[in-house]
């Protein structure tokens, strides 16, 4: 006789109870941090059967759910998943002054656009959910901006889990909690205000007192780490001219290797968005952007042409041209292959570490494709 397991879906709307306690304490050395548990519904951790905790300091509003407004449906709360997708949007839109959207699946973005020609944010948005509107499904969306009414419309389309932005219009937030004619899955949508993105630190030199990325490992050790930094503030901090000197005065007549190719302004723009997107992608990491506008993640990848491959094929099956894009990976190439791999798909600039022992080699292969390589002297590995 076969075994009914249709009522297992209802445990993705339901709340599990846990017994952590309301009050944590840190001490690292001479440092007390003292914690407090947030004070919002949340349903479970990673998986439903999974009892969770969040702490934010005590005193600070939590920036993740900080005046969180739980629609019709929602009661039961945010997951851990919910929370940490919540995070990343907030660690790439900290970066962005101009109206952005990124949308974040399983803590890696799957669509981001910024403006770049003056489009309304409800543009912006639909050019963000085109990168990958299957991964998009069910997602978490973050804006930079306040989110008007048209926006808010563009949202209800489809099934999201969640949105969260600085603010949002009145007319905004009623379409939100809008039951009647929508999607019946949107009902239960969830709505975070974040007002102070940008006061996140993303600089090296940046004040990150009290901020810890804190993990544990399989026996129960911790490990406490500084989160990311980025020496990149603009993209006059690229290295548009790297040069390998040549270790074999035998070879090429004693000459360097240098790139030949400098990139235009609008591959300059595109460049930054592309490594500010991919500080946030899970190792190995690779990112395609036109025109401010995510075209491609490749995430997750053991190998380097492997991940370039995978946003490559991505790309292509969702009917995305690469041309005249540009691509950012988070480490160094260890072969030419992956510059040989994105030159047939008409990609023109790439920005990467550097840092290889083929990294000659690699700008030789940008030289005979005519591909700009902009360094930035430092990896962006993001291991979760």
């Amino acid at each position: 006789m076969a075994t009914d397991v249709s009522d297992f879906k209802n445990v993705y709307k339901t709340a599990i109870a846990s017994n952590f306690p309301q009050e944590a304490t840190i001490i690292l050395g001479d440092k007390t941090i003292k914690l407090k548990a947030l004070d919002i519904a949340l349903r479970y951790g990673t998986n439903p059967h999974q009892p969770f905790a969040a702490y934010a300091p005590a005193g600070a509003q939590p920036l993740s759910v900080g005046n969180l407004d739980m629609l019709k449906g929602g009661k039961a709360g945010l997951s851990l998943t919910n929370l940490q997708d919540m995070s990343q949007a907030v660690n790439i839109l900290k970066y962005f002054s101009r109206p952005s959207c990124t949308i974040m699946k399983h803590i890696n973005p799957c669509g981001f656009k910024v403006q770049t020609e003056g489009e309304s944010l409800a543009d912006i948005y639909r050019i963000a959910r085109s990168c990958d509107e299957r991964s998009a499904f069910g997602g978490i969306i973050g804006f930079n901006v306040k989110v008007d009414a048209a926006t808010a419309e563009a949202i209800m389309e489809s099934f999201i889990e969640g949105v969260i932005a600085p603010d949002y219009d009145e007319d905004a937030l009623a379409i939100l909690r809008r039951t009647e004619g929508t999607k019946k899955l949107n009902n239960a949508i969830r709505v975070a205000k974040a007002a102070n993105m940008g006061s996140v630190p993303k600089y090296i030199g940046d004040d990150v007192t009290g901020y810890f990325n804190i993990r544990n490992l399989a026996d129960g050790t911790i490990t406490f780490e500084i989160p990311y930094l980025t020496r990149i503030r603009s993209a006059a901090d690229f290295i548009c001219d790297p040069m390998i000197p040549n270790s074999d005065p035998a070879k090429n007549n004693g000459q360097s290797y240098s790139v030949q190719r400098q990139p235009t302004a609008t591959e300059l723009d595109d460049s930054l968005t592309a490594w500010y997107l991919n500080i946030n992608v899970r190792s190995n990491g690779i990112v395609f952007v036109k025109n401010g506008a995510a075209i491609a993640v490749g995430t997750g990848e053991q190998e380097r042409v492997g991940a370039v491959e995978q946003a490559i094929d991505k790309a292509l099956k969702k009917g995305h041209s690469l041309k005249g894009s540009v691509m950012s990976s988070d480490a160094f190439f260890p072969q030419r292959d992956s510059i040989d791999t994105i030159a047939a798909q008409g990609v023109t600039a790439v920005v990467w570490p550097a840092g290889s022992m083929n990294d000659a080699a690699v700008i030789q292969a940008g030289n005979e494709h005519n591909i700009a390589l902009l360094a930035t002297l430092e990896r962006c590995f993001l291991h979760i």
